[in-house]
Formats: structure tokens, C-alpha cells, sequence
């Protein structure tokens, strides 16, 4: 039998969904969207107390509004009452989403001479058939937080944020998601004025997920980056695993139309030939990265079959993880040390051979244009020398994956 705590408390993942509303007509675009995360809102255990029926109804449409509904609400008890549950929200939301009023907002919506057009200048555009948003952080980035714009003025100036949209027939603009980066100083002495780009939080809503928008948009914002003078590195901060995946794949892709990159020998490799340093300049990746996508186009040709050209493979790769956790691996004992390098070592070439199954998957769809593919294969393991880590959900997450959840 269930205690009487138990009985007055709600899944706040159930209780919470999100309902999309065009700016201009108020009407429903999509609704009964759950959160996928609410512990920032709620604790750790995505409950709340004293309610029954809870309905935590939460409306966007560039202009947010929020009403809360309950059949029933716990009697105080001593110190114990009903958790107030919109005060967690009010942290997120602007002061006009609290009224209550769904009519009043409606009609505001339909009523609006001016209609919605989206800040900023226009980026870029692509067809595609198939403290106004801050709250979608919580709720759909793991350990995701809203830009600190309490921060100093010079912090805050740093910030950039891309916005994507569906411009409409009607010549309205639908909310499809957001990117944030911050510029970080990049120390040169000849060229003191250059910058690092971290790519900081990446969301495409749910409704318009697995229709190939999110690997659009990444590829659009790099390219403007790319096209910068002053940016000498793009790069990612705690990227989810399936974020990850899209990252590997635009980079792989991307890389590919460079006649160097695509058609780099092994032997080139090996005798430090292949011009490492300046492809990776002109691709703007951090090392690591690059090292990977070069690591897996050599993958493609390899002959396994070749002893030889085999171990030289797993020499380069292997000497790229030594140099990545060295500190930790100069801890162990030889023979452990060369044990956990064989380890991670066939953990990276599963997941090699996994993600280039995956380009070639994806490649075939774009070519029939299959708007909606299937759910990309779990990421094999992480490439790490540590000891394995809890299966539980880390909170240090900064990036959601934009299309393959």
C-alpha cells in the first residue's frame, strides 16, 4: 500500500507538457509534448508533492504562458504543504506567462498588428519539406543552464546565439530551435585579436526532430565561422553522446570535399607527409577532433587483413589516446598500461566502424530523401583510459543531440 507522501506525489515529467502555438493565428502547432528532463525545475527525483491529477501546462509561441490544473491539493499538515509549483518556473519565464488567462492569451496572439519576425540578422536559409525560450533548456538539455546574463557586460558581449526558423507561406516565422556559443580568447602573439568559438547549447524541439533540420543548422553555423577571419577554432563543450554522433558525421562530410583529406594514404601518415597542422587550421577543429575524423577516413581503406598496415594503424591511434591521458596512464604498471591502451584501442574501431555504418545509412537516405530515418545505434563506449562510469545520466552535459533522439 502506498504511503500517504506517495499518494500526493506526481511524476513531474508526466505532469509537465508543452503545447507550440503560431504567433500569428494562436493556433495549436503541436501539443502534449513532454519534458525529457525536470529535475532543474523539481529535485533530483522529477516529483512533486501534494497534488492529484496534476497538469503543469506550459504554452509557446515566442510569447510563453503557463496555467497549472489539479483535481485534488494536499491538506497542511504541520510544516508539510503542497509544494508550490510554479514557483520553480518563475525563475524562466517572464512575469505576463503567469496570468492564467488561456482565452486572453489567444487572443492576444490573434489580435497582434505587428506579427512575430525573428531578432538578428539572417544567416543562412534551406528548404526543408517535411527569457522567451530560456525555459526549453531545462527541460530537453541534460545539465543544460540559461546564459548567465548577470555576468559582466564585456562576459555577456561574448555570447552568441543562432536562431532557427521555418518561415512560413503566409510569411510568419515557426520556432524550430537554438545554438549558443561564447567566443573565448585565442593566444597568439602575432595575431592578438583572434578568437575560440565553444558551441555551448544546441536544441532543435522534439516536434521537429529526425527531420535532418539539427545537421542543417550545425552545418550552417560552422560555415560561418569558417568564413570568419578572426576564429581560429570551433569547438564543443560536453557534447551528449548523440550530439557527438551528428558532430562526427557533418565533420566527416564536411572534411570529405578536400581531395587531401579524402584521399590520405596511411604510408603519409606514418612518415608525418600528410599536412596535419595546416588542414586542421583551415578546418578550424581542435585536435582531437580532427585526429578522429583523420583516424576514421584511414579506417575506410584499411586492409585489416595486411598485418602490417594494420599495426601501423593502431600505432597512430594509439599514440594519439597515450598523448590525450598520459598523466593517467603514466600511473600504471607497463603491462597494465598496454592492456588499457589494447582496450580502448578496440573500443575507438567499434565505434568507428559503427559511425561510418551510420554515414553510410544517412547518405543513402539524403539521396531518397527519406525525411525521417531511424534512431542511430547507441555510441559503442566513450574514449576514455578511466575506469568505467556509473550508467546514470551525468548533469555536466552541455549540448542535446538535434536530430537522432
Amino acid at each position: 500500500m502506498a504511503s500517504a507522501a506517495e499518494a500526493w506525489s506526481v511524476d513531474a515529467n508526466e505532469a509537465v507538457t508543452l503545447s507550440f502555438y503560431s504567433p500569428k493565428t494562436g493556433e495549436e502547432t503541436a501539443t502534449g509534448i513532454p519534458p525529457t528532463f525536470t529535475y532543474p525545475l523539481y529535485g533530483d527525483a522529477q516529483a512533486i508533492y501534494g497534488y492529484k491529477d496534476l497538469m503543469v501546462h506550459l504554452k509557446d509561441s515566442m510569447e510563453p504562458a503557463v496555467e497549472a490544473t489539479w483535481a485534488e491539493k494536499a491538506p497542511e499538515i504541520g510544516d508539510v504543504e503542497a509544494e508550490d509549483v510554479l514557483r520553480p518556473l518563475e525563475e524562466h519565464l517572464p512575469y505576463s506567462a503567469f496570468s492564467g488567462d488561456h482565452d486572453g492569451y489567444i487572443k492576444y496572439l490573434q489580435s497582434r498588428e505587428v506579427p512575430f519576425r525573428p531578432p538578428g540578422e539572417l544567416q543562412t536559409t534551406f528548404d526543408h519539406n517535411g527569457r522567451r525560450f530560456e525555459i526549453l533548456v531545462l527541460l530537453y538539455i541534460e545539465g543544460g543552464s540559461p546564459i548567465d546574463l548577470n555576468d559582466e557586460v564585456w562576459s555577456n558581449q561574448r555570447w552568441e546565439v543562432f536562431f532557427l526558423y521555418e518561415k512560413l507561406l503566409d510569411d510568419t516565422y515557426a520556432f524550430i530551435g537554438y545554438c549558443t556559443l561564447y567566443r573565448w580568447y585565442f593566444f597568439d602573439k602575432a595575431t592578438p585579436d583572434q578568437t575560440r568559438v565553444r558551441l555551448s547549447q544546441f536544441l532543435i524541439l522534439p516536434q521537429y526532430q529526425r527531420e535532418g533540420h539539427g545537421s542543417r543548422f550545425y552545418d550552417a553555423i560552422i560555415q560561418y565561422y569558417l568564413d570568419s577571419p578572426k576564429v581560429r577554432e570551433i569547438t564543443v563543450g560536453d557534447p551528449s553522446e548523440e550530439f557527438a554522433d551528428l558532430r562526427d558525421r557533418r565533420d566527416m562530410l564536411r572534411l570529405g570535399k578536400d581531395p587531401d583529406f579524402l584521399n590520405v594514404k596511411l604510408a603519409d601518415v606514418m612518415s608525418k607527409k600528410f599536412p596535419i597542422k595546416e588542414m586542421r587550421a583551415r578546418a578550424k577543429m581542435p585536435e582531437r577532433q580532427f585526429l578522429r575524423c583523420l583516424e576514421m577516413q584511414l579506417f575506410q581503406g584499411l586492409n585489416v587483413k595486411d598485418k602490417k598496415q594494420y599495426k601501423q594503424y593502431r600505432l597512430i591511434v594509439k599514440g594519439r589516446i597515450y598523448k590525450q591521458h598520459s598523466d593517467l596512464l603514466a600511473q600504471l604498471e607497463r603491462l597494465e598500461r598496454i592492456d588499457k591502451l589494447d582496450e580502448t584501442y578496440r573500443h575507438v574501431e567499434d565505434d568507428y566502424q559503427r559511425l561510418l555504418l551510420l554515414m553510410k545509412k544517412s547518405s543513402v537516405q539524403e539521396a531518397g530523401e527519406v525525411d525521417k530515418p531511424g534512431k542511430a545505434p547507441k555510441r559503442i563506449a566513450q574514449e576514455s583510459v578511466a575506469t568505467a562510469a556509473s550508467s546514470r545520466p551525468t548533469k555536466k552535459v552541455r549540448v542535446q543531440d538535434a536530430e537522432d533522439l
